[in-house]
């Protein structure tokens, strides 16, 4: 895995009590109030000096010197638009971010980018001054509202209201193939990757790369190689389509409201089919899941009480193996040995 590199933006932004960053255990909850934060003109002021070049004066011709769009929107409306702490929702206001997130994509110009959650527009602005063709799903009504009043007319930009957990995304792109990125909620983390993992094995060749900013705790895990303590379900299944990398970690200063956790950023070249075959896609599920649900037992007294598999007996592996010292490979060949007779 390589090194992530350390992002220094400018002046850090305020801090905020709100804090979306959930440990990785509660990463499939949603908090059941709404809380909003607003920036104040003094805060506000201090992320604008942060943001500013030393000495330097922002060339409003150039679209490289830009800053990016949540705070074009500040200066129009007078403040940040509050955040809904039930959608996870923090705002990113550096641009040097947003210009290193949308470089990881290695998106050619007029390519098809979707992207989740665009907020205030912010990554948005980035991906149109690239040159790419982007649809952006989001969940807020009010957000597509300013989305829609920053670009009225705009030929490559197309806006969704939609949640992208029940969006179809071949249906949105008619087929087209895409890459995806997002600057994630970190309460939907999880899910999203396990639709996404189904759509890579349903949809072969439909989704090209991978670039979702999320918790840096969660990106970690992720991107643990087969032996390493992180090791996880996801970060083992994620490896039937590729290597995913730490591109980048991404301090808690550049968010409004400012959480408690810096943010990794995950990027992956997605394979259109899978690195090790697997021909038993329902068995695999259920023993990677059943063996790390109880990672600290060997597999001979994990894989026995699995519903749904074959009997360990004559089955010549080694069965005092722990789940997280597996590799995808080793997972695949087992799933194709423990595969009951009306999935062989």
């Amino acid at each position: 895995m390589a090194a992530a590199k350390k992002h220094k933006p400018g002046k850090p932004s305020p801090s905020s009590e709100h804090d979306p960053g959930k440990d990785h255990d509660d990463l499939n909850r949603s908090p059941d109030t709404v809380g909003e934060s607003v920036m104040s003109p003094e805060e506000l002021e201090r992320v604008l000096a942060g943001m500013r070049t030393a000495g330097s004066a922002i060339d409003e011709e150039d679209p490289r010197e830009r800053l990016a769009s949540p705070i074009g929107y500040t200066r129009k409306h007078g403040g940040l638009p509050p955040t809904k702490k039930s959608l996870g929702q923090n705002w990113l206001v550096d641009p040097d971010t947003t210009r290193a997130i949308a470089a990881a994509l290695r998106a050619s110009e007029g390519d098809l980018v979707v992207e989740i959650g665009p907020g205030t527009g912010a990554l948005t602005e980035v991906l149109l001054e690239n040159g790419y063709r982007v649809v952006a799903l989001e969940i807020d009504r009010r957000m597509v509202d300013v989305l829609a009043e920053r670009w009225p007319d705009h030929d490559r930009l197309t806006v969704i209201h939609a949640d992208v957990m029940k969006a179809d995304l071949s249906e949105i792109t008619n087929g087209e193939p895409f890459c995806i990125v997002g600057n994630l909620p970190y309460n939907i983390t999880s899910s999203l990757i396990f639709k996404l993992l189904e759509q890579f094995r349903t949809h072969p060749a439909l989704i090209s790369r991978i670039v979702i900013l999320l918790q840096y705790e969660v990106a970690l895990r992720l991107t643990a190689q087969p032996g390493a303590s992180k090791a996880s379900v996801l970060s083992l299944l994620l490896r039937y389509w590729g290597e995913p990398e730490l591109a980048l970690q991404v301090p808690k200063e550049v968010f409004q409201p400012m959480p408690k956790v810096d943010a990794g950023l995950l990027a992956m070249d997605i394979s259109p089919e899978p690195l090790h075959p697997v021909d038993h896609w329902p068995t695999l599920l259920r023993l990677v899941k059943g063996t790390f649900a109880k990672r600290r037992k060997m597999l001979r007294n994990s894989v026995p009480g699995i519903v749904g598999l074959r009997p360990i007996e004559g089955i010549e592996f080694d069965w005092t193996r722990r789940p997280q010292t597996l590799s995808a490979a080793d997972y695949a060949w087992l799933a194709e040995q423990l595969a009951p007779k009306h999935e062989r």
